[in-house]
């Protein structure tokens, strides 16, 4: 490699169970997912087969949406296509990615949120930071009113919370025919999200059927796959007293 060479962008790919991988990004398009035939294969039920892809505009990276599920998110905010800037934090489905571009970054300009230092990402505060409320003094919990579930209540403290059967469910159905996938509840620095799951089970929000996304408020009942449940907001630092 010459001298005067950019090495190549890359991903560092931070998997829920605590696992981390480096992958470059040699090539454009450079598809993200659940497939086998994507360029970076996600084993995860909350991403989509063909979930989104980096793509190049002369010599600007962008990534974009491919009509996911449960969307795309750089830096916590929902995108459909967006320029991707070095120490951008990327969330699709339970996976976290850090980009890295190929052009250093200035000492005395750190990015806003996360800085990767090794293979650890720090949280770095900025001058717009102490406005900020702080996103993990309110946490989400569900009760559950009726239906097979391994316990009766559920804290939300994971980005993204799967509803099902299968292993690595948060809230884990019980029942014979229950799914291995019924919906995810997702945590956004605004609150929390209920949306489908590609298993295609229908998902009610006190009593009214909903489609794509839907923002959760505190006292809502949520329907599915035949479990009944309550979602609510508690705040940590003062949190009810048990009965």
């Amino acid at each position: 490699m010459s001298q005067n060479q950019s090495p190549s962008p890359t991903l560092l790919v931070k998997a829920p169970q605590g696992g981390t991988k480096e992958i470059e990004v040699t090539h454009t398009p450079f598809t993200i997912g659940r497939k086998t035939d994507n360029d970076l294969c996600l084993e995860d039920v909350a991403v989509s087969g063909h979930h989104a892809r980096i793509a190049q505009v002369q010599k600007v990276l962008f990534l974009e949406d491919l009509n996911s599920t449960n969307g795309t998110f750089v830096n916590e905010q929902k995108i459909d296509r967006r320029q991707l800037q070095d120490a951008d934090s990327i969330r699709i489905g339970t996976h976290r990615l850090i980009f890295r571009g190929n052009q250093p970054t200035q000492a005395d300009s750190p990015p806003a949120g996360e800085l990767l230092i090794g293979d650890k990402t720090m949280v770095v505060a900025d001058s717009r930071a102490a406005e900020r409320p702080a996103p993990e003094q309110k946490v989400g919990l569900v009760e559950i009113l009726s239906g097979k579930t391994s316990q009766p209540q559920y804290r939300l403290t994971k980005h993204v919370s799967l509803i099902g059967a299968q292993d690595d469910a948060v809230i884990t159905l019980t029942g014979w025919f229950a799914p291995k996938t019924a919906a995810v509840i997702s945590r956004r620095h605004e609150g929390y999200v209920v949306s489908p799951t590609e298993s295609g089970k229908r998902i009610l929000v006190n009593g009214r059927p909903v489609q794509g996304e839907h923002t959760l408020q505190n006292g809502d009942v949520v329907e599915v796959a035949g479990i009944t449940m309550r979602f609510l907001v508690r705040d940590l630092k003062n949190p009810p007293a048990s009965r």
